[in-house]
């Protein structure tokens, strides 16, 4: 599907966030779906990912979004990475470091090998999720009560990670 289209079908059902979804098999598709993913979070974002492909989270758009989701301070944004190969170069950690309403975690190895997907949520009603993890090919819904189960694994992926200070990078 031309980007454009694709764009204009991902913005109707995060508008209508009546449960409606769509699939996504690249880079570039990731990158509208979180644009959209940030667009529609009123209080919080979670964030499952390897290293913050910069395909996908570097995409102008999705910085934008991201950048505008936390200007609000009662909004939250908790990351866990599996691989902590963050510089401050990437343009989504650059942009987002000095915020106080972020946080970063890195997954211990051991349970990242037993981790086969990768996720992002927007509040407790929009998901995208990504079955086998690096694929880009991925489900995202906008507006499904079952968002709460992947709001709790991530809550207890926390459990098993190490925070990690942006301010820190070089």
């Amino acid at each position: 599907m031309d980007i454009k289209l694709y764009r204009e079908k991902v913005r109707l059902l995060a508008d209508l966030r009546n449960g409606g979804a769509i699939f996504n098999g690249s880079c570039d598709h990731a990158a509208v779906i979180v644009e959209n993913l940030f667009n529609a979070a009123k209080r919080h974002v979670r964030i499952l990912s390897g290293d913050l492909d910069a395909r996908v989270y570097g995409n102008q758009r999705v910085v934008q979004r991201a950048v505008e989701f936390l200007g609000h301070s009662d909004h939250m944004l908790d990351v866990i990475i599996e691989r902590n190969n963050l510089s401050p170069q990437h343009p989504f950690v650059s942009a987002v470091r000095d915020s106080t309403n972020v946080s970063f975690f890195e997954l211990r190895s051991e349970i990242s090998s037993e981790t086969p997907y990768h996720f992002m949520t927007s509040d407790s009603d929009c998901y995208r999720f990504e079955e086998e993890k690096g694929s880009h090919k991925a489900i995202a819904v906008f507006g499904d009560p079952a968002t709460q189960s992947l709001v709790n694994i991530h809550g207890r992926l926390i459990d098993f990670s190490a925070p990690i200070a942006l301010s820190n990078l070089n």
